[in-house]
């Protein structure tokens, strides 16, 4: 005989009275998913922009809330900024030393070549 959740009633009394979440807009396919990507990421942009450029009222009720928004999107900003950075350092330092790579490869087929 299983465990009998104490809390079933309660739960089954709560689903019939709370409303269904629908969702708002419906899913997009995977073929309009990079321009949903790419349209999201715009607005997410935009609200962070928003963010940090409101200006805080050190009087202000919310005073504290906005300030730890700034800072938390100022981090993310930055944070996302780095990774940028760093990826495409990496794709430059890859691009260098393939390039080294076929230089030698390339000189030791010269090389073999005259022999």
């Amino acid at each position: 005989m299983g465990k009998i959740n104490p809390y079933e009633a309660e739960l089954q009394r709560a689903a019939e009275t709370l409303p269904v979440p629908i969702p708002l807009a419906p899913l997009p396919s995977p073929e309009t998913m990079p321009e949903e990507f790419s349209r999201s990421t715009m607005l997410a942009l935009r609200t962070q922009q928003e963010i940090l450029e409101m200006k805080l009222d050190p009087d202000d009720a919310h005073y504290e809330a906005e300030l730890r928004a700034k800072t938390a999107m100022a981090g993310a900003q930055i944070n996302a900024q780095l990774k940028a950075d760093e990826q495409r350092l990496k794709r430059q330092i890859a691009s260098i030393s393939y390039y080294a790579e076929l230089k030698a490869a390339l000189e030791a087929f010269r090389a073999n070549r005259r022999e």
